[in-house]
């Protein structure tokens, strides 16, 4: 339990509170104020470069084995053989495919299955801002039409903003270059977008289409499992694809102390998480749709609506997302 506590101490002094969140109009008028400070664990905003770091520090570094790209996976009578380009190999227990929502493990096991694009584009970047316009414990996500702007405090005046935009899936960038192209797309919204979006490198700009896939029917066959986005991958509208990742872990910890198998702890850790991911991934691909809306009228309606709608029902709402307990 301490070395636990350290862990979450280590990742919390590089995070930002997150005690308030706004709803806003692109012209910076409030449409919704949620609290979040009275939650049962305290709500954070990590990037997570800082999230890994303080879970690697944790580990021998010797259980860390880069450059392995897998090319085949057979399973034996002993265990689950792994192939890797260049001709290595190697034969473990059980396997667990963490690679993602273009996962190997998961075409080895079921064949490939294509990510859907939803739509939209999505930009990140993290910027330092010591200015006034965002104050201690608030985030934020502004909608317009057809494009939205993310806050997200993540400590010591830095702070990680995502913006989207709708259009084609492979959306060419501007001669101008990303930077640029953010700052005309949204001049005219309030402060301090444009000064985010000046203030961060124009080289760590990010920039990737918005995929996630429909909930998977099965995510293991024998000693092979999924995890994190290659099982249950969403669009990023709530911030929980790292979230339910290390979720899962825990769970398939927890059936792996408790099952009398290997088999038998994979297929329990699957049917006690496919429900919640299930839930999520439906709940982030509703979000963005209405978030996404570009229709004037209907843009008008969604704003109207959502300054009328008590902000007690999204508080209970995001309790149960975050306050959740396996």
């Amino acid at each position: 339990m301490l070395k636990q506590l350290g862990v979450l101490d280590r990742i919390a002094r590089h995070s930002g509170p997150n005690e308030t969140f706004l709803v806003r109009a692109s012209d910076g008028d409030i449409l919704m104020n949620i609290a979040l400070g009275q939650f049962d664990v305290p709500a954070l905003c990590t990037r997570r470069s800082d999230l890994l770091a303080g879970l690697l520090a944790e580990l021998p570094p010797e259980r860390i084995k880069l450059g392995h790209e897998l090319t085949g996976l057979e399973q034996t009578a002993r265990g689950v053989r792994l192939s890797f380009a260049r001709g290595a190999s190697a034969e473990h227990d059980a396997v667990i495919g963490a690679d993602g929502i273009r996962s190997l493990v998961r075409t080895q096991l079921f064949g490939k299955i294509k990510p859907v694009y939803r739509g939209y584009t999505v930009w990140r970047g993290v910027a330092n801002y010591g200015g006034g316009a965002v104050p201690a414990g608030l985030n934020s996500e502004t909608w317009g039409r057809g494009h939205r702007f993310g806050i997200l405090n993540t400590g010591h005046d830095r702070f990680t903003w995502y913006a989207t935009a709708n259009g084609a899936e492979h959306r060419a960038d501007s001669s101008q270059g990303r930077q640029a192209e953010l700052v005309r797309m949204f001049a005219d919204w309030h402060e301090p977008v444009p000064d985010l979006i000046a203030a961060t490198p124009a080289d760590e700009i990010l920039k990737n289409p918005a995929y996630d896939l429909p909930p998977l029917r099965r995510w293991g066959s024998g000693r092979v499992t999924l995890l994190g986005d290659a099982a249950h991958p969403c669009t990023p509208n709530l911030g929980q694809g790292g979230c339910m990742a290390l979720e899962d872990a825990l769970v398939l910890a927890k059936c792996f102390s408790r099952a009398a198998s290997i088999e038998g702890a994979l297929r329990r850790y699957e049917s006690m998480r496919r429900p919640r991911t299930r839930h999520i991934q439906k709940r982030s691909l509703l979000m963005g749709t209405i978030g996404q809306w570009e229709n004037r009228v209907v843009v008008a309606g969604r704003e109207t609506v959502t300054s009328l709608l008590p902000a007690r029902l999204f508080e209970h709402n995001l309790r149960r997302l975050y306050a959740y307990q396996s």
